[in-house]
């Protein structure tokens, strides 16, 4: 298990725990009245065994600090010779709060406090996920640890919540994604403090289990090989997942591929799951262009660089299926070759470089090894979208008002307090090596299990795993490496007028401002597509310059 900072090293098995049975059969969670007798009389043997071992306890499930209301410590010691809080053989400090024994036991019980549960049926999701035994759940009548459940109680007790809950929130509000509710309440329920579920006065769930979360939403979690490129594993300095919505989008799609590739790089392209005739028009584009290239000696084989996403996700703005696209598309250029770094495109970028100039900047000493996103801190803005739950509407009246948020789920809390929230611009440029630690990072993972339910994740939860990230926090260039000028909530689409925002940089080889900028549409703006042609790309391309000495990794400064 990886942990960033803000979780806890602590080491679970792979295979399930069984949480142990208890000595008396427990009556079934839900329907029925608890044997309070048998309760009373666990709890006096509890007392007892206390007594027994000179322990002490604290009067009080929610211990708040040293001397706070409601919290009350029972000396149960009986032993003539005292109980260790004087110094005894043990080594007990004088001053100690805990005698050398409770301490010892205090350190194990929270070491070991933490259980695997697998069964679960209705919340299939949750199978794998590890659970604090310490945590008092309400319909059952105490922690893990006091009742001690088997684990098909505990997995049908948290099912039945969800279930009730489930039809309790659909019923009032039909209109929601039945997916984005089953998942939303799932999570609800494991978390369990929360003012919609209610059945925990802190987290219960310590973690999900990745695979079990996301196989079936995101399959590309698991690693698929060998690679769809027949022969040696390929390697490409550069990587690009364009993101593509509607066939409108055809045209331009080709035109930035033909720019953009100079066989330094691998692409991917998703398609959005409702855009059927898109899909079957890029599938035979591709067909034909890598044949025409083959046969022109453009590639070496008849598989080129050019790929389109296994997995199809329905986007929505300000909704977590933005992440899942991305997620999944990295995942897969992962699987199809090696590569330094990603990026995401829109249909609507256009390059200032070609992709090996890109290359030279990103491989050079100020950018190599380093992740490029741009984010700040926006309390006001953040604390909004991270803490009202929303789901997808399936009317989607307007584009920015495709989700909901229901005033009876209330608020939730994200899952590290001590994490730093911030704010992203959505386009960046990633590392190979950050990419594959999301794919294995289970505190990023249980993060997103929670983001998936906010609002507009996409523009949160990538920076939030990297500013909390103990290797890669270290390593961000703060620079998206994009122009975009926003007029209210969207991007300004761009013309030639717009040039003196990106001005061409001199001397040739200098290193680009701006990698990208957006929103261009190239089909009917041929005069701001030819400009930027003269006087960026072609310019800056060190490439038809053979007295040029540049070489990849060497770079003049920008100014």
């Amino acid at each position: 298990m990886k942990i960033l900072p803000g979780g806890m090293n602590i080491s679970i098995p792979d295979t399930p725990i069984k949480i142990l049975r208890a000595r008396h059969p427990l009556s079934r969670l839900m329907g029925r009245k608890w044997n309070r007798g048998i309760m009373v009389i666990s709890l006096v043997a509890g007392v007892v065994m206390l007594l027994m071992t000179g322990a002490s306890y604290t009067d009080g499930w929610e211990v708040g600090p040293f001397g706070a209301k409601g919290t009350r410590t029972v000396n149960t010691c009986t032993s003539p010779s005292g109980c260790g809080n004087e110094g005894d053989e043990e080594g007990t400090r004088k001053d100690g709060i805990f005698t050398s024994v409770d301490a010892l036991r205090l350190a194990q019980s929270y070491t070991s406090r933490l259980f695997r549960a697998s069964g679960f049926e209705f919340c299939d999701i949750l199978n794998g996920a590890t659970f604090d035994g310490l945590v008092e759940i309400a319909p059952l009548g105490g922690s893990v640890a006091q009742v001690n459940p088997t684990e098909q109680e505990f997995v049908e007790l948290l099912d039945g919540v969800a279930r009730e809950a489930q039809e309790r929130l659909s019923n009032k509000y039909p209109v929601l994604m039945e997916r984005d509710v089953h998942r939303y309440i799932c999570y609800s329920v494991a978390e369990g403090a929360n003012s919609f579920v209610n059945i925990t006065s802190s987290p219960l769930i310590h973690r999900i289990d990745p695979i079990s979360y996301y196989s079936s939403l995101i399959p590309a979690i698991r690693p698929s090989l060998p690679s769809r490129i027949p022969g040696p594993r390929r390697k490409y300095p550069l990587a690009y997942l364009l993101m593509l919505h509607d066939i409108a989008t055809l045209q331009q799609a080709q035109l930035l591929i033909n720019q953009l590739d100079d066989g330094s790089a691998i692409f991917l392209i998703h398609v959005d799951a409702r855009s059927n005739k898109l899909r079957t028009a890029l599938k035979d584009w591709i067909e034909q262009r890598q044949a025409e290239r083959f046969k022109k000696k453009l590639q070496p084989d008849a598989v080129g660089n050019l790929f389109i996403a296994k997995t199809s996700y329905e986007g929505m703005w300000g909704h977590a299926s933005l992440v899942w696209m991305q997620l999944s598309g990295y995942w897969e250029l992962l699987d199809l070759a090696d590569w330094d770094f990603v990026i995401n495109l829109s249909g609507h970028d256009w390059p200032l470089r070609t992709s090996t100039e890109m290359y030279r900047t990103l491989n050079s000493s100020d950018h190599q090894g380093k992740e490029h996103i741009e984010f700040w801190t926006e309390p006001s803005d953040s604390a909004g979208r991270l803490v009202r739950p929303h789901m997808g509407r399936s009317d989607r009246p307007a584009v920015e008002w495709s989700l909901y948020h229901p005033p009876d789920v209330g608020l939730s809390f994200y899952p590290f307090p001590a994490w730093r929230a911030c704010k992203q611009h959505q386009w960046m440029i990633l590392t190979s090596n950050f990419i594959r630690d999301l794919r294995t990072n289970v505190d990023a993972m249980h993060l997103l299990a929670f983001m998936e339910h906010t609002w507009i994740p996409d523009e949160s939860y990538f920076c939030m795993v990297i500013a909390n990230h103990a290797h890669f926090s270290q390593n961000v260039v703060y620079d998206k490496k994009r122009y975009l000028r926003f007029a209210t909530q969207h991007p300004v689409s761009l013309t030639l007028e717009d040039k003196s925002y990106f001005p061409p940089e001199d001397p040739p080889g200098t290193e680009a401002k701006y990698f990208f900028v957006r929103k261009v549409n190239a089909v009917g703006n041929n005069t701001l597509v030819d400009w930027i042609r003269v006087n960026h790309i072609d310019k800056h391309d060190m490439r038809q310059r053979p007295e040029s000495k540049a070489v990849v990794g060497e770079m003049k400064p920008i100014g």
